[in-house]
């Protein structure tokens, strides 16, 4: 674990780094992707786009001595947006983050926790303790992307 790492709900001033992070995502790990579609989707995650992400979901974010390294989202039962630094990916900030989302989506009364992967995220969080249910494709960004359901029960 990184010394210093605080997970936490996010604050309204938090947007820009988020967007950030975001976009760096985008950029540059979502090889999956095509160049124009990584960067037409970089584009839209805007300061406004997180702000409107917060109105309808939790998002916590990952500090490290008040710099932004990570965030999450739960809606509903559902894990959504889940990014980390890429200098800061392997140190367990992704785990930390997804502890703390189970405790959320527990206190907010469901027994378990859903995500739709993308292929190359499956090892992550069948360690984390889920386990896969399906192998599936989504719609994302106007691209047909190979994914994974998984499910975790939460006690």
């Amino acid at each position: 674990m990184v010394p210093d790492l605080v997970i936490r709900y996010f604050r309204s001033e938090d947007a820009q780094k988020c967007s950030s992070l975001m976009q760096e995502h985008f950029r540059k790990n979502a090889i999956n992707l095509t160049i124009e579609v990584r960067m037409r989707i970089a584009d839209g995650r805007t300061t406004e786009y997180v702000h409107k992400l917060a109105t309808n979901r939790t998002i916590v974010v990952a500090n490290i001595k008040d710099e932004v390294v990570g965030m999450g989202g739960l809606k509903k039962n559902e894990i959504r947006h889940m990014y980390i630094h890429s200098g800061y990916q392997g140190k367990g900030i992704g785990s930390a983050i997804l502890n703390f989302i189970e405790k959320e989506a527990y206190y907010k009364g469901f027994s378990s926790l859903i995500v739709n992967s993308v292929i190359h995220s499956e090892e992550f969080y069948i360690k984390n303790g889920f386990r896969s249910l399906i192998k599936t494709q989504i719609e994302r960004h106007g691209c047909i992307l190979e994914a994974i359901l998984l499910e975790k029960i939460i006690e």
